[in-house]
């Protein structure tokens, strides 16, 4: 996941400057030059036809041959312009600029002239930068021949950047509103060859009509270089052309001649460049023919340049990086291809931006993607070194190499050492001294051991089908419960049962968790306790025997002697049947609280304490030993098992009267005590006897271990008895000492937690 998130926020970034990165360009129009090549050479695979209706009369080299040196005399151009007004043209653009006065007498000759023609335009120029601060200046024809004519339009070309007539504008000025004129509107120009379309066709062209806004550009889808008709001026003042010739055609006049100032490059593939009157009439062919490429706007082309670099970032979550490459040279072609149908339909779509976007976002986004991978592989590796338990398998060692191979080869040796550790474990189950098999998420059998196979059966089972087949069906429901509880594993979790062959099991329920702490199954280990379990029961009859089998015969011998009379032989046979009975109480005792779970309740000690002292009253009587109990615990409540409780305090006051002198006394003191901030109710019980023997004393609470030496009473013990109060105090959480007094006789200390309720209080 945090490979994930790092890549998920990479690719946001790439896609986020990718994105801003195409837009700019577009907006700044910074591919300009690349846009523009991809256009010279589209352009070429469909160029337009020349009109006929168009002539071009150019003042070209044969003509200044004939007439002498630029610029001429306009009465030369009044000659031209009676030949015209006699053939009866459609219109007549005369593109030649004729804005300062000059001799009177040919200034007057040339507006009768123009007068003449009925449909004859002339040319408005604008002057770049304007005079005191302005943008540009109007340069108009001078007045007489403005009145004479039948309207002026601009002529001003439009260069790109690197100085290429590619585009023009139909309407150009201050106004952005497109549908005026000079005469309604006069900060608004109309384009030369608009105004000799409407008066050739009498409207509004359809490509004016459309315009936006004034000023917007055009592309101009140029003919041939030459397609247009030409004749040269002289050879039409010199009466070489028919009138018949011009007669309804449309007459345009500029000059072709080198050195006239008025070429101009061109998008064109022979490179050479096109005099302005031939831009002007294709131009004219393009209004005619309604053939002008519109460029998409800048929100449109922004639209279609982001479309393939979002396909690609999006590619990049799906696709193989095989796949990507063969995909991002696919939609380079499929841009160029978008621009090249487009162009078709005279529309252009400049695909440098779209080809940017996929050059740009291939490289960084791999770029980043490998960083983002080098640092989650760097980390992974790492963890992967401090977590990796050492097992006997062999890691060669690594050679000098880039950081990218040295990662990747340490991925290798990584997956090997998984594999190799997975061999290792699955060894290891397999060959496990018991059964065990392992479960996933929906208790499907994943995994069984070598064991587990001969019993339980294959994998691929599920849980409960496994179980039908290996448990004996008395014990089934046990075990379904206990696999059915939903708990973490403690100490003592276990659930024993018996096959269906009659062996016993143990079976152990843990789970198994990923390394985020995520449950990905279980895992069941199977222990063969069949010998324990034997050896339970034979423990069991042992118990039973000497519970009741030894114990029957000591009770009916002693049940004889009650009525018989008292001598030295029968008290010799009481004192030896006795001993045999305290025995066979303290072995059963001692073996059932280790077989048992604690099993605790609420028991107010002083009770338990008098009720065990009274019980030995008759035998202290015998004696003349007197017992008191001083019960300073406030009524102290403990937690524990009141049956071993009592038989525990019984046989520490048996002991304290059987080494007690005749006619002495025993005093019992219970209080409450406090040792490391716990409480704890003490019970102190001091008989008047010889003491302990100092060897003795380590060793007192220990099996088979006795002091009969000092014993007064007619009963001995064999040592079972104070191991057995040890273990029941232990099993309390309590302890027990011992010491001797300075007085003499020994003093037996036990401590028990006082119950959590008054513990809290």
């Amino acid at each position: 996941m945090k490979l994930r998130r790092r890549l998920g926020i990479e690719w946001a970034g790439v896609a986020m400057a990718a994105s801003l990165i195409v837009a700019g360009l577009i907006h700044w129009n910074s591919l300009s030059g690349f846009d523009h090549l991809i256009y010279d050479q589209l352009s070429e695979y469909d160029r337009p036809a020349a009109s006929q209706d168009i002539l071009i009369i150019s003042v070209d080299e044969d003509s200044l041959e004939n007439f002498g040196k630029w610029p001429w005399p306009r009465s030369r151009h009044a000659e031209l312009l009676d030949i015209l007004a006699q053939a009866e043209p459609k219109a007549v653009a005369f593109d030649i600029l004729l804005s300062e006065p000059g001799d009177p007498q040919e200034d007057i000759a040339f507006a009768n002239a123009a007068a003449k023609n009925e449909n004859l335009f002339l040319p408005v120029h604008f002057v770049f930068p304007g005079r005191n601060g302005a943008a540009f200046y109007i340069k108009k024809p001078i007045a007489p021949f403005e009145e004479a004519a039948s309207g002026v339009g601009h002529v001003n070309l439009l260069f790109d950047r690197d100085a290429v007539v590619r585009r023009t504008a139909l309407c150009f000025g201050r106004d952005t509103d497109k549908t005026g004129n000079q005469a309604k509107s006069p900060g608004h120009w109309t384009h030369l060859m608009e105004q000799v379309y409407r008066s050739v066709s009498g409207r509004t062209s359809q490509a004016y009509a459309r315009l936006d806004y004034c000023g917007q550009p055009l592309l101009i889808p140029y003919a041939a270089r030459g397609a247009f008709s030409q004749i040269p001026y002289a050879a039409v003042v010199n009466g070489e052309i028919p009138t018949d010739f011009l007669r309804d055609r449309i007459i345009l006049v500029g000059a072709t001649a080198q050195g006239l100032g008025d070429q101009h490059s061109v998008p064109l593939g022979d490179g050479g460049p096109m005099a302005g009157v031939e831009i002007m009439a294709n131009m004219l062919g393009a209004i005619m023919a309604d053939n002008f490429i519109t460029p998409v706007s800048q929100g449109t082309r922004i639209i279609l340049a982001l479309i393939p670099t979002w396909v690609l970032l999006i590619g990049f979550w799906r696709w193989r990086p095989r796949t990507t490459i063969f995909i991002s040279l696919g939609l380079v072609m499929v841009i160029l291809t978008t621009s090249a149908v487009l162009l078709s339909f005279r529309i252009w779509f400049a695909p440098g931006a779209a080809l940017v976007g996929l050059a740009l976002v291939y490289p960084v986004w791999g770029w980043r993607r490998l960083q983002a991978t080098s640092d989650f592989m760097d980390n992974e590796l790492k963890n992967y070194r401090s977590d990796t338990p050492d097992i006997p398998v062999l890691q060669p060692s690594l050679g000098p190499v880039d950081l990218v191979t040295e990662q990747a080869e340490e991925l290798a040796h990584a997956i090997k050492h998984v594999r190799d550790l997975r061999r290792f474990i699955s060894d290891a189950l397999n060959n496990l001294p018991d059964p065990m098999f392992i479960t996933d998420l929906h208790e499907n059998v994943i995994f069984v051991n070598k064991l587990a196979k001969s019993g339980v059966g294959t994998q691929d089972l599920a849980l409960d089908d496994m179980m039908e087949r290996f448990v004996a069906p008395e014990n089934l429901d046990d075990v379904r419960e206990y696999v059915n509880l939903n708990h973490e594993m403690q100490e003592h979790d276990f659930v024993n049962f018996t096959s269906r062959n009659g062996e016993v099991y143990a079976l152990r329920r843990a789970r198994v968790m990923s390394n985020k702490g995520e449950l990905r199954g279980h895992i069941h280990y199977l222990a063969d306790i069949t010998e324990v379990a034997n050896a339970a029961q034979e423990r069991e009859e042992v118990l039973q025997l000497l519970s009741h089998d030894m114990r029957s015969p000591q009770a009916a011998i002693l049940a004889l002697l009650d009525g018989m009379e008292v001598t030295d032989q029968v008290k010799r046979i009481e004192s030896h049947a006795r001993r045999t009975l305290a025995l066979a109480d303290n072995f059963v005792g001692l073996a059932q609280i280790k077989s048992k779970d604690f099993s605790g309740e609420a028991i107010l000690l002083s009770d338990l304490v008098i009720e065990a002292s009274e019980s030995l009253w008759p035998i202290a009587n015998q004696r003349g030993i007197k017992t008191t109990v001083d019960d300073q615990s406030e009524d102290a409540f403990i937690i524990g098992e009141p049956s071993s409780l009592y038989r525990s305090f019984a046989n520490l006051i048996d002991n304290a009267i059987k080494y007690s002198p005749d006619n002495s006394h025993i005093n019992i003191v219970l209080r409450n005590i406090s040792i490391d901030n716990k409480l704890f109710v003490s019970v102190a019980i001091t008989d008047q006897g010889e003491g302990v023997a100092d060897d003795m004393l380590e060793h007192l609470f220990d099996r088979f271990a006795s002091d009969d030496a000092g014993a007064k009473g007619a009963i001995k013990g064999i040592g079972l008895g104070l191991n057995f109060v040890a273990t029941v105090i232990d099993r309390h959480g309590g302890t027990i000492s011992a010491e001797n007094t300075r007085e003499g006789g020994a003093r037996f200390t036990v401590l028990l937690p006082l119950a959590p309720e008054l513990a809290t209080g």
